[in-house]
């Protein structure tokens, strides 16, 4: 009963604070807005993949206790008040469903509000500044700003030959996969994610092997070549996790890598995507080279 109460109580604060910071434009949902923020999400279930696999897990709009568990805010239409036009998921991570820098804004003002800390802001360009913009003034200092990101997308098989040699990994790989996964996550942020001895990013090697989503191509019980399908809906397939030994760089290796992962992702989604920095130019020409086409941008800030 206490926690219920105590949970309740942050509920209420936090609901003040963000009508307060923002002018009642934005507030956080409630179960009875799943529909609406559904609805949402489903205007493009693509570039809102992150979204609709937290949605797909059964979790609806309402908080489930505090913030730890993340909450979803939303903007209605002030014609319509049942028509969600924005919404922005806040947990760990800030994503934006929106393509709107002014909706982006109010959510930066209500995220100001709620005084919490997060691991980064990522999502379609517009909206990223509009949060970041606000958000910028807060207590969170951006270790990295990612402004410009292609987001690329396949519909259809790749039309250059695939690598026979790259295949699902199985739980017998995980001690080839582990340190492969590593080795991009620091390449990519800078930082182990074993750094501070959690547990969590072993598990989400693990979770990605078992559930068939890591793909790789080895040799003499090495990893050469990695790719997970990190967000897997219905709808589209987000492709993460890209790498290539350093050994293995320079040799042709990748588009032919990148082929097969493309065709097997299209046996489970009618999509396939991925965003890249807009610096790393070996890479957009490589997915260009599989038969990706840019559809939109995307930013990232990283906290």
């Amino acid at each position: 009963m206490r926690h219920l109460t105590r949970t309740l109580r942050w509920l209420l604060d936090a609901e003040e604070a963000v009508a307060h910071a923002t002018g009642d434009t934005v507030r956080i949902l409630a179960n009875s807005d799943t529909t609406a923020l559904r609805d949402l999400v489903a205007q493009n279930p693509v570039a809102n993949a992150y979204v609709q696999s937290i949605l797909d897990t059964g979790r609806r709009a309402g908080p489930i206790g505090g913030f730890a568990r993340g909450i979803f805010l939303g903007i209605f239409d002030t014609h319509h008040q049942d028509r969600l036009v924005a919404a922005c998921w806040a947990g760990a991570n800030i994503v934006p469903v929106t393509t709107s820098e002014e909706s982006g804004a109010y959510f930066g003002q209500a995220l100001l509000a709620l005084e919490e800390h997060f691991g980064s802001i990522f999502g379609p360009q517009p909206a990223v500044e509009g949060i970041w913009e606000v958000l910028r003034s807060g207590r969170q200092a951006a270790r990295d700003l990612r402004k410009n990101q292609p987001f690329m997308t396949i519909t259809h098989p790749s039309q250059i030959p695939s690598n026979p040699h790259v295949r699902l990994a199985t739980e017998a790989d995980y001690d080839a996969v582990l340190p492969a996964s590593v080795a991009m996550f620091t390449e990519e942020l800078g930082y182990s994610p074993l750094a501070d001895g959690s547990n969590g990013y072993r598990l989400r090697v693990r979770q990605l092997i078992s559930k068939g989503h890591t793909m790789i191509e080895s040799s003499d019980h090495a990893v050469i070549f990695k790719a997970d399908f990190g967000i897997v809906t219905d709808q589209a397939i987000q492709i993460q996790g890209v790498w290539i030994a350093p050994e293995a760089r320079g040799q042709g290796r990748a588009a032919p890598a990148m082929a097969a992962v493309v065709n097997r992702a299209l046996e489970l989604a009618p999509v396939v995507c991925l965003y890249v920095n807009d610096y790393n130019t070996a890479a957009i020409r490589t997915y260009q080279r599989v038969g990706f086409d840019t559809v939109d941008r995307f930013a990232t800030v990283l906290f």
